[in-house]
């Protein structure tokens, strides 16, 4: 048996016209990507997939997938300890996203927002 590499080419702007097949080999290889654990492109392009997904199956309701996020108490917890100082690079490019977390002074503390949310 010989080695075969297979490459997907994914637009996560059209991911409501892949077949369900598609979106669901997608999502398969968007957990199996070999990007770090924590790579922020990953975790996104996943979340894209799994949000269409759940989309796809309360197709009957228009559910609110975004308003709560397991993430969220964390997140906030982060921000109020530290802030966001964005790597050098355009906002949302690599470069950019390699910033890092700085401690913020005693007394500045933030709502829970403003890490990353701000700067895009």
């Amino acid at each position: 048996m010989s080695r075969t590499e297979i490459t997907l080419e994914i637009d996560d702007a059209k991911l409501a016209s892949y077949s369900d097949e598609f979106l669901a080999a997608c999502w398969h290889a968007a957990q199996w990507n070999p990007a770090p654990h924590g790579d922020h492109a990953a975790g996104e392009l996943a979340e894209h997939f799994g949000r269409e997904i759940i989309r796809r199956w309360l197709h009957s309701a228009t559910p609110e997938l975004w308003h709560h996020q397991g993430r969220d108490y964390y997140w906030a917890e982060l921000s109020r300890l530290a802030r966001y100082e964005p790597g050098d690079g355009p906002a949302g490019s690599p470069e950019w996203d390699a910033g890092q977390l700085v401690p913020r002074a005693a007394g500045s503390e933030s709502r829970g927002s403003d890490l990353r949310d701000g700067a895009r």
